[in-house]
């Protein structure tokens, strides 16, 4: 007998399947009936798999428990095509990574990759094609960025928009952004991350403590950067994955590190000034990976839970990819802002940043910045709206302890 699925249930079943690939099985009888029994409509899964980035991921993994013969067909079909097309995708890039590492061998430029490219380069993923990839992230010394500019255009990379570096300092670049020949993006940083970051935007050390890989010309980051690097990421960037199952998985996926250790993680958590938010998305990951669930109790109410009718309802509206993405971060946004505070750096962001921004000075140009201005103001004050209806309380705000490891006790991977 099947039963109708509720927003929140859907990604309760999604996140304990996720869990259990992870860990290897064994599959439960009642992982197998909760499969079984399963319904909800089409555009609901549709909005799960879209709205929270997991449609390569849960289609890896009900391959891997061998319950794509239990799920619902239309669950099956969406999940299968979604991990067919990242793992060609994953092939695609892990060619181009390999021919630009060979490059920047040649000219003795030391690259990181990042991010999804780092969970590539390193093979930390389970399989290929685990995690849904759109581009390539790598970062250079700034002083080898010209260099690096270079072969990349020699490579038939075009560069993209590029925002003015004379601009306020919180919304200065921090990579640059090329299209290859094929169509695929990459992004060049030479640091982290945005300057609101604060000294975690900066990338000191991490060449010193890099680690080759299968890669040629391509370092990886050591395991306790990359999965510090998700989490900003996750908790304190403008970005598709943030508060979604997608993240989550991220930060599971980094803690499979053979040489990861939690202690490491700590001391930062001690050193950051705002670590709340980082926290909770540790406790959220925590639901997904037996190696954080040792060191930090899993969050009561995961914000891929607290977030599920929201973008429920949000999802299921048929949008242009950039119009999701915009949406997704912006809906955790607003719940990160009224959970934490920050409010003052979200208007301002809001304000201050529209995406489809151009640039020039004659009366066209002004005109259609007044337009796509006004358009952009519109658009997050219905998605701010939505989500005050949606989730009409903010849970309480009182701090968050961190875990209690001692540089003596080193964590398990």
């Amino acid at each position: 007998m099947t039963y109708a699925l509720s927003p929140v249930q859907t990604r309760r079943l999604i996140a304990r399947t996720l869990r259990v690939a992870l860990d290897g099985g064994p599959v439960s009888a009642q992982l197998v009936d909760r499969w079984a029994d399963a319904d909800a409509p089409d555009d609901a899964w549709l909005a799960v798999v879209t709205w929270d980035g997991v449609g390569a991921s849960l289609g890896w993994a009900l391959q891997e428990l061998d319950l794509r013969h239990v799920a619902p067909a239309e669950v099956d079909v969406i999940a299968a095509d979604a991990f067919d097309e990242a793992r060609q995708q994953s092939l695609q890039l892990s060619s181009d990574l390999i021919r630009i590492g060979a490059e920047f061998a040649a000219a003795k430029i030391p690259a990181i990759a990042l991010k999804g490219s780092a969970l590539l380069a390193a093979n930390v993923a389970p399989a290929l094609g685990v995690r849904w990839m759109s581009d390539l992230d790598i970062l250079v010394p700034e002083d080898h960025v010209e260099s690096a500019i270079w072969i990349l255009e020699s490579l038939d990379y075009e560069r993209g928009f590029v925002r003015d570096p004379q601009g306020p300092e919180l919304f200065r670049p921090y990579h640059e952004t090329f299209t290859g020949p094929d169509g695929r993006e990459l992004e060049l940083h030479w640091r982290l991350g945005p300057a609101r970051w604060g000294r975690a935007a900066a990338a000191e050390g991490w060449f010193a403590r890099a680690q080759p890989s299968p890669v040629g010309g391509m370092l990886v980051p050591a395991a306790a950067d990359l999965f510090w690097h998700f989490l900003l990421h996750d908790a304190r960037n403008h970005a598709w994955s943030t508060g979604s199952l997608r993240a989550a998985f991220d930060l599971a996926l980094a803690a499979r590190a053979p040489d990861f250790d939690f202690v490491d993680i700590v001391q930062r958590l001690h050193d950051d000034p705002r670590p709340e938010p980082l926290m909770e998305a540790i406790a959220d990951a925590a639901h997904l990976s037996s190696v954080l669930a040792a060191h930090v109790e899993p969050s009561a109410e995961p914000r891929y839970l607290r977030l599920a009718r929201w973008r429920d309802a949000w999802g299921r509206r048929h949008w242009r990819t950039s119009r999701v993405a915009e949406a997704v971060a912006w809906g955790a946004s607003l719940d990160r802002a009224r959970r934490h505070g920050g409010w003052k750096a979200l208007i301002d962001r809001a304000l201050r940043i529209v995406p489809e921004a151009e640039v020039g000075t004659g009366l066209f140009a002004t005109l259609r910045r007044t337009t796509l201005t006004l358009r952009h103001a519109a658009f997050v004050g219905a998605l701010a709206l939505g989500h005050v209806i949606a989730i009409p309380s903010a849970p309480s705000s009182a701090r968050r302890l961190l875990p209690r490891v001692t540089p003596g006790r080193r964590g398990t991977s």
